[in-house]
């Protein structure tokens, strides 16, 4: 059980990425993080809250958000610059752990950050529970923002060089500076909120990023490149998109479509 839960993530993290807070050594700072956070959105945040005021927070959360529109804007930049423009094979094989190139090394701080602004993301859900708005703290939204830094935990450790780690990060930093825009102008009020039509539209870009990792996962599945990735990572990836994109299809129904999915 030891070498399970902490001496096999410390002899398998790559050497290049030990020297960085939560990712070097073993998991446990990383799994106390996530749990607090679990145990808070779940249980000792909504009992705090429970005989308080609501907090209003509307200058943080434009801030906030306003924060996330720029750091997502900059790794969508940052993403295309690690495909080459668009140029980089999808497909290739998974480098080995001592084929490091001088622009893979250079890429390696940018990544760091990208993995701590999925932590950042977590406040995402505080907020949601200080302002007392319990409905919208779903399961699909826990388990995405579960998942989303597990993920990317994983394989910053394990495989940092990986095409999956850039080709997420771009799409998904485009999907998060949408969102964060539409939430950093929802904050403004009422007022703007004729003017928020879009906000459906945002589920779709979303639903049709799943579909693209989703294909993009059968296709390395058919030439065979998942092997060249630890097995614990092989089986959370590639379910992923497709849970996600049930789950984001069933939101995307209950909330938009008249008739409702029975």
């Amino acid at each position: 059980m030891h070498y399970i839960l902490r001496q096999y993530w410390v002899n398998e993290t790559d050497d290049k990425i030990k020297p960085y807070v939560i990712l070097g050594g073993g998991p446990e700072l990383f799994v106390t993080l996530m749990l607090l956070w679990l145990i808070f959105i779940t249980k000792l945040g909504p009992n705090i809250m429970a005989e308080r005021k609501q907090f209003v927070l509307r200058k943080t959360l434009m801030v906030y958000n306003l924060m996330l529109v720029v750091i997502n804007a900059y790794f969508v930049c940052t993403a295309v610059k690690w495909l080459d423009y668009g140029f980089k094979p999808w497909f290739d094989r998974l480098p080995a752990r001592n084929q490091w190139s001088d622009k893979a090394v250079a890429e390696i701080p940018d990544k760091i950050i990208y993995f701590y602004t999925k932590l950042i993301d977590l406040f995402d859900t505080i907020f949601f529970v200080l302002r007392k708005k319990s409905n919208q703290i779903t399961f699909l939204h826990v388990y995405h923002h579960f998942i989303t830094p597990v993920l990317a935990y994983m394989a910053l450790k394990l495989c940092p060089q990986t095409i999956i780690l850039k080709g997420v990060c771009f799409g998904n930093s485009i999907v998060h500076t949408v969102m964060y825009s539409y939430y950093l102008l929802s904050a403004f009020g009422p007022w703007i909120q004729p003017y928020l039509w879009w906000k459906r539209y945002i589920t779709r870009i979303q639903l049709l990023q799943f579909v693209i990792y989703g294909v993009t996962i059968l296709i390395a599945i058919y030439y065979g490149l998942h092997t060249d990735y630890p097995i614990a990572l092989q089986w959370l990836a590639t379910w992923q998109p497709f849970i996600f994109f049930y789950m984001f299809y069933r939101f995307y129904v209950n909330s938009y479509n008249k008739e409702k999915v029975q």
